[in-house]
């Protein structure tokens, strides 16, 4: 599965520039924040899985500096993650949250970055309601196992 939010021209266009990407970055996540505070879940998505794109462009951009693009991009994975589950699609919330904490897990080589990269991992796994029953308890230990 591979989920896409951004058309190709879109992406092109907000990647080829950091300071746009962040101004659509804040735009969307802000608008998507509102809707999920309205209960409006499906309208949400959309714009919250744009955002977690471009904070996924970012983080591998290191806009604005590695330490907020992380924590954007982990604050993203968690919105979009409770959107889809609010919705009713754990599955798909299961994926991005794999697909999240695979995509920081390759920053853990960097040992200035570490401990922040580790702390953005388990972030995402801290709602027990984000963890499936079967591996509630394996995930906090297994980041720990990393440290």
């Amino acid at each position: 599965m591979n989920l896409k939010y951004l058309c190709a021209n879109h992406r092109q266009w907000l990647t080829s520039n950091p300071q746009r990407a962040e101004q659509a970055w804040t735009d969307w996540t802000e608008r998507g924040t509102e809707l999920c505070e309205e209960g409006s879940f499906d309208q949400a998505i959309p714009y919250l899985g744009c955002a977690f794109e471009l904070a996924s462009y970012l983080l591998t951009a290191g806009a604005p500096g590695y330490s907020v693009a992380a924590t954007r991009f982990t604050d993203c994975a968690r919105q979009l993650i409770e959107a889809y589950r609010q919705r009713g699609e754990s599955g798909l919330g299961n994926y991005i949250l794999v697909g999240a904490s695979s995509r920081l897990a390759r920053e853990l080589g960097d040992k200035q970055r570490y401990h922040l990269t580790a702390d953005c991992i388990r972030t995402l796994y801290m709602a027990e309601s984000s963890i499936p029953e079967q591996w509630r308890g394996t995930t906090t230990n297994a980041v720990a196992r990393v440290h």
